[in-house]
Formats: C-alpha cells, sequence, structure tokens
C-alpha cells in the first residue's frame, strides 16, 4: 500500500494493481482460512488496529511524493537532458538544493 500510494501519482497503473493484488489475496486467504489451515491463525484485535493505524499515513505518502513528482520540472519534459559524448563522462542530473548560480 506504501509503495502504490508514494509512486502512484507518478505511476497510475499501480492503482489497479494494487487493486488486483488485494482481490487475490483476498481470496487466496479465504481458501487457505476454509481448505487448508487446521486452525484458523491466531490473529486478535491488536493486529487489525495497528494496521489501521499505520494506513492512516499512507494519503500523506500519495499527498508528498504526488506534489514532488507532479511539480518537478525535470520529470516532465526534455529541456533539461544534455547529451554526453562519451560513456565515461559524468552524468550531470542539475539537482540542486538551491537556486545555482551561474557565471
Amino acid at each position: 500500500m506504501f509503495i502504490c500510494m508514494m509512486y502512484g501519482a507518478g505511476m497510475p497503473q499501480l492503482f489497479p494493481l494494487a487493486l488486483i493484488t488485494y482481490c487475490v489475496v483476498y481470496f487466496i486467504e479465504k481458501y487457505m482460512l476454509y481448505y487448508v489451515y487446521k486452525s484458523p491463525p491466531a490473529y486478535d484485535e491488536y493486529l487489525s488496529e495497528a494496521v489501521l493505524g499505520r494506513m492512516k499515513i499512507a494519503p500523506l505518502f500519495l499527498l508528498g511524493f504526488g506534489y514532488w513528482m507532479l511539480t518537478n520540472k525535470q520529470i516532465l519534459s526534455n529541456d533539461y537532458l544534455e547529451h554526453i559524448e562519451r560513456k565515461t563522462d559524468a552524468f550531470n542530473s542539475q539537482h540542486y538544493w538551491y537556486e545555482a548560480m551561474t557565471p
């Protein structure tokens, strides 16, 4: 869920993939519970509450990483790419924490 929320704004196909994954896991767990397990797993309400508590912060990942991806000019355009002459040349990513001063 967290991976889907982190990268979902940049790769929207993760949301249907996560839905399919959760459906498959749900039906496999149902099958295992009914036909394979001799006794049900020892889950209590603490496990459910802990998972739900952690899932509350997953949308914050979507908001934070989505804002970063959708406002990053280097992701959405090819204007920032530079040609590399040789394989040994260093890649200049032009990622700065500050506004780079040009001479």
